[in-house]
C-alpha cells in the first residue's frame, strides 16, 4: 500500500529565526522517525536580498514577486541552490534524517515559461515531472527542494516558492499541502483565524479584499495543488512553536484549511 505523502513550503520567519528553525527541523524529525514521506519546498528571499546588496544589485518587485534580470537569477540560484538549500539539508541531517537536496531543475522536476515581461525571468510553472522525487521517496530520502524551474532554453527561471510547492504537492497527489506561514492562518476581517475555506469562499474573500497582496499567492498554490490531486491543503503559522507536528501528529486544529 502507498504511504502517503506531505509537501511542506517552508519559508519566512520558520527559516530565518534561529530558534524556529531548529523547532521546524525538530518536528520534521519527529515526523520522519515515524515512517511520513516528506517533500520539503523551500524558499530565501531575505538572503537573496542579502547577496544582493552585497553584489550592489537592487533588489525591485512587481505585485511581490521579485523582478529578476539575468544577474539576479545567477544570484538567486547561488543561494537557493546552493546556500539555503544545503543548509535545511545540514540540519535534518544533523537530527539523522537523510535528506537530498535539488532544484527544480534536476531531471526535470519543474519546468516554465516566462509569463510577465516585467519580471524578466521569474517563470509560470508548465508541467512537474515527479520522479526524482518519487525515487527519492522510496529510497527512504527527504527530498529538499529549490524552486528553480527550467525554462524552454534549459536556462533557469525563478519561481514563486508557494507555486512551486503547490505544483510538487499536485502532481504527488500530496495527502496534505502545508504551507508555512508568518501569520496563524487566513484571516477574516475581524482578524480572527477562519479555520476552513473553499474554493467559493476564497473566491468571496478575495472580491471583498479580505484576502490580499502576499496570502493570495498562497491560497492560489492551495487550490491548484487541492485542483491537480493534492487531498487536502493548510495554512500554518510557522511561527508558532512545533506548529508542525502539534497540527499533524496531535490534530490541533491549527492554521487554515482549504479545501475544494
Amino acid at each position: 500500500m502507498t504511504r502517503d505523502t506531505f509537501v511542506v513550503k517552508y519559508g519566512g520567519h520558520a527559516m530565518n529565526d534561529d530558534a524556529l528553525a531548529a523547532a521546524f527541523a525538530d518536528d520534521l524529525a519527529r515526523l520522519a522517525v515515524r515512517g511520513t514521506r516528506f517533500v520539503i519546498v523551500h524558499g530565501g528571499g531575505p538572503q537573496i536580498t542579502g547577496l544582493l546588496e552585497r553584489l550592489n544589485i537592487e533588489s525591485r518587485f512587481v505585485d511581490g514577486l521579485r523582478v529578476t534580470d539575468a544577474a539576479t537569477m545567477r544570484a538567486v540560484e547561488m543561494v537557493l541552490c546552493g546556500e539555503v538549500n544545503k543548509a535545511v539539508v545540514s540540519a535534518l541531517s544533523r537530527r539523522l534524517v537523510r535528506a537530498a537536496g535539488i532544484s527544480g531543475r534536476d531531471g526535470g522536476l519543474l519546468r516554465a515559461e516566462a509569463g510577465n515581461p516585467a519580471l524578466g525571468l521569474v517563470g509560470e510553472v508548465r508541467s512537474v515531472d515527479p520522479s526524482l522525487l518519487e525515487c527519492l521517496l522510496n529510497g527512504e530520502f527527504v527530498p529538499v527542494v529549490a524552486p528553480v524551474a527550467s525554462g524552454p532554453d534549459g536556462g533557469p527561471l525563478n519561481i514563486n516558492a508557494d507555486t512551486a510547492a503547490g505544483a510538487i504537492a499536485g502532481a504527488l497527489r500530496a495527502a496534505y499541502f502545508v504551507l508555512v506561514s508568518d501569520v496563524p492562518g487566513v484571516l477574516a476581517a475581524s482578524k480572527k483565524v477562519v479555520p476552513e475555506l473553499d474554493r467559493a469562499a476564497v473566491a468571496r474573500l478575495k472580491d471583498e479584499g479580505v484576502i490580499s497582496g502576499g496570502m493570495i499567492p498562497k491560497v492560489d498554490a492551495c487550490l491548484n495543488a487541492l485542483s491537480a490531486g493534492c487531498r487536502r491543503a493548510l495554512v500554518l503559522d510557522g511561527r508558532a512553536p512545533s506548529s508542525l507536528s502539534r497540527c499533524l501528529l496531535n490534530g490541533e486544529p491549527l492554521g487554515t484549511v482549504i479545501v475544494e
